[in-house]
């Protein structure tokens, strides 16, 4: 037993240091970005729609669950996970784009180029008010009657459903 543990130690060991080097390579390399990555190259889609392919953009502000995070070029590498809300995107032109993204990934690559990759995206102006209140009454009312599994998926609809009006009602 004590031969086994020692060895799954060493074994844990030699995994996080080889980790800690990839990091730490990681980060040195995030100093000095990649020739040519003074612009930030947008790829934003949901499983039916493309909204942004390789487009060259000003910024993007993504809801995260570590927060909202805004990305310019030259952001440092990064991995999130999207939550409910709206995605800003800020043109070359200056001009702003909102999508309602549901959930998904967020991608920052060292090379320049971002990608967010949305569950659900609609066009803020897209989404009818009065349907996102009525999906957040339905909702409130079953996440508090049925399973737990059954709670528990009425309490995300609730969270997407109330991500939704705030969306469109600006608040």
């Amino acid at each position: 037993g004590t031969c086994h543990s020692l060895r799954s130690r060493m074994n844990s060991l030699r995994v996080f240091s080889r980790l800690a080097t990839v990091s730490r390579r990681g980060f040195a390399a995030a100093a000095k970005p990649a020739h040519g990555a003074e612009e930030l190259r947008l790829t934003f889609a949901s499983p039916d729609k493309a909204f942004f392919t390789n487009a060259v953009v000003k910024q993007v502000d993504v809801p995260t669950l570590a927060g909202t995070v805004g990305i310019l070029a030259n952001h440092v590498p990064t991995i999130g996970v999207l939550k409910p809300g709206v995605v800003t995107v800020t043109d070359a032109e200056g001009k702003q784009v909102r999508l309602f993204v549901s959930s998904g990934t967020l991608a920052m690559n060292i090379d320049g180029t971002c990608q967010v990759l949305a569950e659900e995206a609609v066009k803020v102006e897209d989404i009818d008010e009065s349907l996102a209140r009525q999906e957040l009454e339905s909702a409130q009312r079953a996440s508090s009657e049925g399973s737990e599994v059954a709670r528990a998926e009425a309490g995300i609809r609730a969270e997407v459903a109330e991500a939704l009006v705030k969306a469109v009602s600006g608040h």
